[in-house]
Parts: C-alpha cells; structure tokens; sequence
C-alpha cells in the first residue's frame, strides 16, 4: 500500500526511504486496536510526524504536526532510553509503555514508544541526530478481563511469527500481541490452518466456522473489511471481527456542521458557473474567471473543514496541506512536478482569520506555481508555521528562479491581494524575500484572534 503524498513529500526533504513496511504496520496495528498510531521523526530538537494512521486508514491530518518533547513524554523517553547506550538496539530496542494508560480527551488509551531503526536514502548526508520513534494509543474501554489461565495460553510467540514474516524486522514483533492482547471478537490460526486462540462467548462460534472458511480466500497480507481485519502469512492468519458502532451527533453540533455543509456546497455552485462561464467567453476573460473560481475554493475549504470538525475553529495544519495539494495539482496540469511539504504544530484558527490566510496562501501558492518554476520542471514548496506568544508566523519558500524584488511596480495581482488581507483583515504583516537563483520566501505575521 502506498504512503500517502504529504509522507512522500516529507521523505524527500528529510532523506528517508524505506518506510513502506513501517506504513502497513501502522495500518494494520490500528485496524486491529481501532487506536491511533504515528511514526515520529526526531530532529535533535522537535518531533515530526512523518506518518500516521487511525484504525486502518492514513490520518493525513497530522502528517507535519510538529511537537516538542513534553507533548510527547513517552516518545522522548524512549529515544533516550535507547540512545543511552553507547550502540542503539534497533534490532531489539526496549518499548516504553505508559505505566497507567493516558487519557485522549475522555478516552483512556492504552500508550507505547518504541525507537525504529534509522531509514535514510543517504546514509552520508543524513544528520546522526535523526532518529525515528513509534507511537501507539489503543483505547482501553474495548478490553476484556482475562484470567491467569488464558494470560498463559495467549499465543505470543505465534503472534510474534506472524509479525515477523509480514514486517520484517522493521518494528518489534511483540507490538501484535499488545495490541490484541485482551481484545474481544480476536481469532488466530497457525501455518497449518490450526486454531490456537478464540473468545470463548457462544456468540462467538459461528464467527469462527466464518473464519475457517475465510482463510483460505484471504490474500496474503492485511484484509480490512467492513465487518474484520485479518493479517495473513505464511507463519499462521490473525482476524479481529469489528463491530460497527455507529456516530452520535449531539443537535447544535450537527446543525452548525450542516450549515457550513451548505455553504461550501454553495460556493461551489458558484465555482461551477464560473468554470461553465469560462469555457465559452474569450481567452483573456477566460483566465479571470478560472483565477476567481481558484479563489472561492480557498474559502469553500475552510467551511469544508469546519463542517467535517463539528466546530467552530479550523486546523491551520489541515487547511495548508488542501490548498498545497489543489496547488500541486495544478501545477502538474500546467507540466510542471512541483512537491509541497507542510509542517507545523497544531494551531486552531477562528474561522474568519481562517478564510483571510485560506485567501493569503492560495495566492502566494499560485503566484509561485506560476512564476517561479518553468514548464517540465521540478521544484519544492515549503510551508512553515509557529506560534510565538499570541503572533503567528507563517513561511513559504521555495526553490525556484526567483527574482530581483526591487523590480516589484505594485501591478502583481496575487502579491497586492496577499498584502491587502494580511495588513487589513488579519492585521500583521507581509515580507517577500527573493534573489535571482535563489528561490523566494514570503514571511506572513499576524496576532491570533482569541477561540470562544
């Protein structure tokens, strides 16, 4: 299965390679747990997320999240841990638990870090200080008490067989059986088709004739279905029956969340007519309105987002890597390979400032796409962001041409649009640093707006 594009991205700037059979674990730990899972990249000061999932699928929502030690205890730990010795075990590298679980939002979980072993496309270039961590949450309201027999009977190293044959070395093996250890609804067979583990409800037993019959139809690999995960190999099949539970949506929640439904559907209506309006007017007329339909679908992704999150604030993380994508794909109609990466904390906007930086990088991510790269050509776009006290600073560069700034006369549409919000709409500033052959970085400063 392939890593999402935001974790390509990040790959290509950070040397990393390899990851593949670390992303398919990750997926298959979460479907099975129905947790969440993330591989975090240690920088010598910050962690990146350079991939994550949530009960068997990509949560590309954190790709980029930047995060310090304190908000992730237990990842430092183990690093340090591991790195204490004078050579990393990375072939058997000591796994931190969260001794009494944690807590995410009203959900206990079930919490570990292990330190993976270092992927780099170029093991020379690549600093020694990056390292890689995994990090797993599994909620604990799903386990069921277990006695002392069946503690004893659990197949741990069959667990550990099956790991081992569909991932290699590249996470611990014994990370199978914590995630499944006290799970309901849990069937594992060996090589030969032998049945070693399966819940003891009456409930139960249809559901294991169902698997005797599945196993032999099942691919090699991981299987995620509406109704159970499995994890086939040669060593033996794991299957966890999932029961579907459905979402419960409190009125005002879900009435606010249509309304910003409705209004996205709306806007793009609109971007539709002035697509239609476009294939008949003339070619200078015809750029007008396409450049407008661009601009209404930056705000048609704020209220995208807000709707999806049920809430009044809006993920600036989020709302970048959307409008990075919409802006590479463009670019790659237009002939050009242009790859965007995105990284910064989780930072939550209001949504009125949330559509004024919508508007601000959707222009200075066309300009770019249009002025900085030539056709059949390569290049990277990078977004950064941070807070600083209540100021937001927000960066994007990028490796193309560039160009002299003192020959800027103020007829740059995108540049006076840019300005003209960020000074009068968010209140801060914007610079504009570029040299020919050097690439251009837009700087964006701004006060956040206080959340309700």
């Amino acid at each position: 299965m392939q890593l999402p594009k935001l974790t390509q991205a990040l790959c290509r700037q950070w040397q990393l390679g390899g990851l593949e059979l670390i992303g398919q674990a990750l997926l298959a730990l979460t479907a099975f747990g129905k947790g969440e899972g993330q591989l975090l990249l240690w920088d010598g000061k910050f962690f990146v997320t350079v991939v994550a999932a949530r009960n068997g699928e990509w949560d590309e929502r954190l790709i980029g999240r930047i995060s310090n030690p304190i908000e992730e205890p237990f990842a430092f730990k183990a690093l340090r841990s591991n790195l204490a010795l004078r050579t990393p075990h990375f072939a058997h590298p000591k796994i931190v638990f969260a001794p009494m679980g944690l807590m995410k939002g009203a959900e206990p979980v079930a919490h570990c870090a292990v330190l993976v072993r270092p992927h780099s496309t170029h093991q020379r270039l690549a600093p020694r200080t990056q390292y890689l961590v995994l990090t797993l949450d599994m909620p604990l309201t799903e386990t069921v008490a277990i006695s002392l027999l069946d503690l004893l009977r659990f197949p741990r190293r069959l667990l550990s067989q099956i790991a081992l044959e569909a991932w290699q070395n590249e996470i611990p093996p014994k990370l199978l059986s914590w995630v499944l250890w006290g799970r309901t609804g849990v069937f594992i067979w060996d090589g030969q088709g032998r049945l070693h583990w399966c819940p003891k409800e009456t409930s139960e037993r249809k559901r294991r004739s169902e698997g005797e019959q599945k196993i032999d139809a099942l691919a090699v690999g991981l299987t995620m279905r509406s109704n159970f995960v499995a994890l086939k190999t040669d060593a033996g099949t794991v299957i966890r029956y999932r029961e579907s539970t459905p979402t419960v949506l409190r009125g005002y929640s879900l009435l606010r969340s249509e309304v910003h439904h409705r209004v996205k559907n709306d806007l793009q209506s609109i971007i539709s007519l002035l697509r239609v309006q476009a294939r008949n007017a003339p070619p200078e007329a015809q750029k007008v309105l396409l450049d407008a339909a661009e601009r209404v679908r930056a705000f048609a992704a704020v209220h995208d987002l807000l709707a999806r999150s049920k809430g009044d604030t809006v993920n600036l993380r989020e709302l970048a890597q959307q409008l990075a994508q919409w802006a590479s794909e463009r670019a790659r109609g237009e002939g050009k390979d242009i790859q965007c990466v995105v990284t910064g904390p989780d930072i939550y906007l209001a949504p009125k400032q949330a559509s004024a930086i919508a508007s601000v990088l959707h222009e200075l991510l066309l300009n770019i796409c249009k002025h900085a790269f030539d056709p059949n050509s390569t290049g990277t776009i990078v977004i950064t962001f941070n807070r600083i006290g209540e100021i937001l600073s927000l960066e994007v560069s990028d490796n193309g041409k560039g160009f002299n700034p003192d020959q800027l006369d103020g007829s740059t549409l995108g540049l006076t649009i840019a300005r003209n919000l960020v000074e009068q709409d968010l209140g801060g500033t914007l610079e504009v640093i570029s040299s020919l052959g050097r690439g251009t970085k837009a700087l964006v400063k701004f006060p956040l707006q206080a959340l309700p």
